[in-house]
């Protein structure tokens, strides 16, 4: 056996706890190996030591409070009866958020299948407008009155009275 393993079973061959022929081979190890021999007399005067101490003896009313507190009902406080709340709602919470998605999915995609002209039931077709008309009808937004406003309907009535006039 190496020094580690004899090592190990110093307290249980201090209290004669080991078998006889595991006994036999500590004894036998102690004989021949000094370094081990040392370590276990330093072993036996820290446990002569600790059998020299005096016992600490705890108060009588000790042990009737450490079991009054076993026995007592656990205090909930505010965060403990959160805590208990949320495992509850864990499973309906999980739930409600994947039918939640499931649900803007569906929204979002029910919403683009029916905005395609195709799918409307009167199909009124789109009117196509060439890519000049476009332009200026995005110019039309820079206006200093654009079209619809108060100011547009006020110039459209002086220019038609100018226009009358003439």
């Amino acid at each position: 056996m190496n020094c580690r393993s004899i090592q190990k079973k110093f307290s249980a061959y201090h209290d004669g706890e080991l078998g006889p022929r595991e006994q036999k081979e500590v004894k036998s190890h102690l004989l021949s190996c000094r370094s081990c021999r040392e370590e276990y007399a330093e072993f036996e005067k820290l446990w002569q030591t600790l059998g020299e101490m005096e016992e600490i003896r705890p108060d009588p009313w000790f042990y009737r409070q450490v079991l009054g507190k076993i026995q007592e009902p656990r205090k909930q406080g505010l965060l403990s009866t959160f805590r208990h709340v949320f495992q509850l709602l864990r499973a309906p919470a999980i739930a409600s958020v994947i039918i939640l998605a499931v649900g803007i999915m569906a929204g979002i995609y029910l919403g683009n299948v029916m905005v395609r002209s195709d799918f409307l039931p009167f199909g009124q077709p789109t009117a196509v407008y060439s890519q000049e008309e476009t332009l200026l009808d995005s110019l039309k937004v820079f206006d200093s009155a654009p079209p619809g406003t108060l100011a547009h309907g006020y110039l459209q009535m002086v220019s038609y009275k100018e226009h009358e006039s003439r």
